[in-house]
């Protein structure tokens, strides 16, 4: 749809993973369902959020875990209801939601295991064997 990635949530620092796992926990708690879940971390999860702009305009904006890590995507005209949107979902008085997700990381060939339990972020990556990797592989590319 010649949509990008206009923003990220976080920088990479020592509590990143951490961070993101309470994101998606808020982001449930804000939005519900996303529109999608995958067990590949590199496109983990999509919501499709229609954010206005200050002239009233609708943009069509995807809040989604990719490479980079959670991120806001949308046409390069949507950046200030994207600016918008991020300021809204970090400033929102929501307690993350509780949930569970385990993805793979095929970069590194490492499993994770993430999720919000009564309000607190985890976050675990341990490194697959090689049956875990030919199971990874099933799941992801048949």
């Amino acid at each position: 749809m010649g949509t990008s990635q206009l923003l990220s949530f976080f920088n990479f620092t020592p509590d990143y993973s951490l961070k993101c796992a309470g994101l998606y926990g808020k982001l449930l708690a804000l939005f519900h369902a996303p529109l999608y879940v995958t067990k590949d971390v590199e496109n983990a999860y999509c919501f499709v959020i229609i954010a206005n702009d200050n002239a009233g305009n609708e943009h069509a904006l995807s809040v989604y875990s990719g490479p980079s890590g959670p991120a806001i995507g949308g046409l390069q005209s949507a950046n200030e209801a994207a600016n918008a949107l991020w300021h809204y979902i970090m400033n929102a008085d929501v307690q993350p939601l509780d949930y569970e997700y385990e993805g793979y990381y095929m970069d590194a060939l490492s499993k994770i295991h993430e999720g919000v339990k009564a309000g607190v972020p985890f976050y675990t990556e341990t490194e697959m064997d090689d049956d875990e990797v030919e199971q990874a592989n099933k799941e992801l590319y048949n």
